[in-house]
Order: C-alpha cells, then sequence, then structure tokens
C-alpha cells in the first residue's frame, strides 16, 4: 500500500540524519562548513542566504560568508574562489546566479573547484 509523504515528515527525517553524520564529524574533529559566495544585494539572493544560514545552524554546520559588490571586477571574484578553493575547512560552496552581465559566467563556475 502507498503511504502519502508530508514534506515536514520527510524534512524532518532528513535533518536528524544529517544532524548524526554532523555530530559524527565532530567527533572525528571535522566541522562542515558551507561558503556562500554572494554578488550584489538581489532580494532573492539575500532571501535564500538567510534560509541556507538559518539551516546550517539548525543542523550544526558552519558558514563563512564572501560578500561581493554587483560592480566587481571579475579578478577578484575569481581571487575569492581561488580563496575558497584552497580553504580547507569549506566542505561545500554556494555561488548564487544569475551573476551580473559584466562577469564571465562560465569561467566563473569553471574555477569554483
Amino acid at each position: 500500500m502507498a503511504k502519502l509523504l508530508l514534506g515536514k515528515e520527510v524534512n524532518a527525517s532528513l535533518n536528524e540524519e544529517i544532524k548524526e553524520k554532523v555530530a559524527k564529524l565532530k567527533q572525528e574533529g571535522v566541522t562542515p562548513k558551507l561558503g556562500i559566495i554572494r554578488i550584489g544585494e538581489r532580494e532573492d539572493d539575500l532571501s535564500y542566504e538567510r534560509g541556507a544560514t538559518k539551516r546550517c545552524e539548525t543542523l550544526g554546520v558552519a558558514c563563512e560568508k564572501f560578500v561581493l559588490p554587483a560592480d566587481v571586477e571579475e579578478a577578484q571574484v575569481l581571487e575569492t574562489i581561488e580563496k575558497v578553493n584552497k580553504d580547507e575547512e569549506i566542505h561545500g560552496v554556494l555561488l548564487f546566479r544569475p551573476l551580473p552581465k559584466h562577469l564571465n559566467e562560465d569561467k566563473i563556475i569553471n574555477t569554483l573547484a
């Protein structure tokens, strides 16, 4: 017989599973960390960032933000990405897109490890 899956129940189950994995990693001396790269102040990006930050807090995952102005030069974006790539304490990256039109999105995405 099929069971109706409720989003709230599925989310709670996933959260518990992730919390257990995070706790095991922390016992091994590893604190999972998400790097967030945001360029500009688009309201939809800000809203998503707030949600991601809150979820990280709920799950026990550290979060570091790299915020650049909308008129940033491409070289500075690439520098920031290289910094994130080299940071062994960052285990995942959230890069908000679309990027401002003056930036080469393919080049920037392909620089991200």
